[in-house]
């Protein structure tokens, strides 16, 4: 595929999802910005809408072709990975001081528990990188 400037490619893709037409004849970064706009479209849920914005945004941003492509799409799963992990500290962060606010100490070691294992999880996919 020959490169196509940053202007155009937005446009192809726009024209591409508004006539209903796949992602599957393209290559590279545009098949992936193609695929992830066209998800985009298609959620309704907000927290899967701005992960995939997310995505998106990254995606126009740090995208190469060839080889590195790889490398980017996994250290991108892996920056994601660690964004859920982190949703997932703050959650069981809030459960760990509503529980210590109730009395509920067995509660608050199960959640203050989570949370190690989470920030565990965190440090072996910064590992990773």
């Amino acid at each position: 595929m020959k490169k196509i400037g940053r202007g155009v490619l937005p446009l192809v893709l726009f024209v591409q999802v508004l006539y209903g037409q796949t992602c599957g004849e393209l290559t590279g970064c545009a098949k992936k910005v193609c695929e992830l706009e066209v998800k985009l479209k298609n959620v309704s849920e907000p927290h899967a809408m701005a992960r995939i914005q997310t995505a998106l945004s990254e995606t126009k941003a740090n995208c190469s072709e060839g080889k590195s492509v790889i490398d980017d799409e996994h250290q991108m799963k892996i920056e994601h990975k660690i964004r859920e992990v982190n949703e997932d500290i703050s959650e069981a962060q809030l459960k760990k001081e509503k529980a210590q606010s109730e009395g509920k100490l067995d509660k608050v070691a199960k959640y203050q528990h989570k949370i190690e294992e989470k920030q565990l999880k965190i440090k072996a996919l910064e590992a990773e990188k």
